[in-house]
């Protein structure tokens, strides 16, 4: 077994950082400067060929190596003289939060190491992985909360490769639900519990975050393709007005009854995977200490997070708070600007490279 983020750099003058967020079928980036005061310097999103990267595992290593070098030549102002803090497929990873009998902090390492071949189903030879220590909000506890984070040594290695062979300089490399937590979690707010729903293009992220740290994810097969095909179907379009019609449209019953009955079967869907989650998060709630014992608010980030309606869809359905979260809501009083030039409408679809930004400035 070895740990996965081990390409941190230390360096005292902060080097600017640019947050690359690889999925399937688009990588995205964002780069973070800071002299006193926080800039966006860049940020875009480029494809990425069908079969090169297939439910997060890199298929291609050399074609996604290739792409990686066209986009650094296309962009060597952005990237001289920064390091890039990369992500890792949340579909790929196990995430479990653990007790420990009482240790030292510097006893934690060598205590996971028996907890992690009882809790994760990869053999130590396979096995990359990261922890944190959950501090206790209330009182001195006689174990030790720790989440442990592991991913299948060869998807760590691929995604390295890749970086590396492009000429990259890696900082480190993090689950994209620990970036996302970073940019939207307000700091501050240890005690309230909330699910972040990540919506995608193939598939959607539920983290479920309380007291400072992510106690469960659950990744389904649903996302905004998933909206396209639906109304492709119903109202026999091509996938292009499909698209058109989802961001023109999106929940308005009054606007078009037929593009809300399209959609409503796959958001039941997203509903119903919520419900398992909160329904997680109260049977092992009593593990946590001096956090909420419910559900205080569900955040949506994510490209299709900006469907019109769906907040007040999933509201409704589960009685619980819905919002758009916002992914400078720690840093936004330190920009030079009154705000960062990105729209707002891609906001919410930068959230994890935004958190992969801040993870070295902070």
């Amino acid at each position: 077994m070895k740990k996965f983020i081990t390409h941190k750099i230390l360096n005292l003058l902060r080097l600017p950082v640019v947050g690359l967020d690889i999925s399937d079928r688009t990588f995205k980036y964002l780069k973070l400067t800071y002299d006193g005061k926080i800039e966006v310097d860049a940020f875009g999103e480029n494809d990425i060929p069908e079969n090169i990267i297939e439910e997060g595992e890199i298929k291609d290593e050399s074609a996604l190596t290739e792409i990686l070098k066209k986009w650094k030549k296309n962009n060597a102002k952005i990237l001289r003289s920064s390091v890039v803090v990369a992500s890792l497929p949340e579909e790929k990873s196990f995430l479990r939060l653990i007790q420990l009998p009482k240790v030292k902090s510097e006893e934690v390492a060598n205590a996971i190491r028996w907890e992690i071949e009882a809790n994760i189903p990869l053999t130590p030879d396979n096995l990359s992985y990261d922890y944190d220590v959950v501090e206790p909000l209330e009182g001195e506890l006689a174990h030790t909360d720790v989440v442990i984070t592991a991913f299948p040594r060869s998807i760590v290695e691929s995604y390295t490769n890749a970086m590396k062979g492009a000429g990259l300089t890696l900082a480190a490399l993090e689950l994209e639900s620990q970036a996302i937590v970073r940019a939207v979690v307000r700091v501050g707010t240890p005690k309230s519990a909330k699910i972040i729903v990540d919506l995608g293009k193939t598939r959607t992220s539920f983290i479920t975050f309380a007291g400072s740290a992510i106690i469960f994810t659950s990744t389904i097969k649903l996302g905004g393709n998933t909206f396209e095909e639906n109304i492709m179907r119903a109202l026999a379009v091509d996938r292009a007005k499909a698209k058109e019609i989802k961001e023109k449209m999106g929940l308005n019953r009054s606007t078009s009854k037929d593009v809300f009955t399209a959609l409503t079967p796959a958001l039941s869907v997203l509903v119903d995977e919520l419900k398992r989650v909160i329904a997680y998060y109260q049977e092992h709630v009593e593990h946590l200490h001096g956090v909420d014992q419910t559900i205080d608010e569900i955040l949506l980030v994510g490209g299709d997070a900006n469907l019109f309606g769906i907040d007040t869809f999933v509201a409704s359905a589960l009685k619980i708070p819905v919002r758009q979260a916002n992914p400078f809501i720690n840093i936004e009083k330190r920009f030079d600007a009154s705000f960062p030039p990105i729209p707002k409408t891609e906001l919410l679809a930068f959230a994890t490279t935004i958190g992969l930004s801040l993870r070295e400035i902070e």
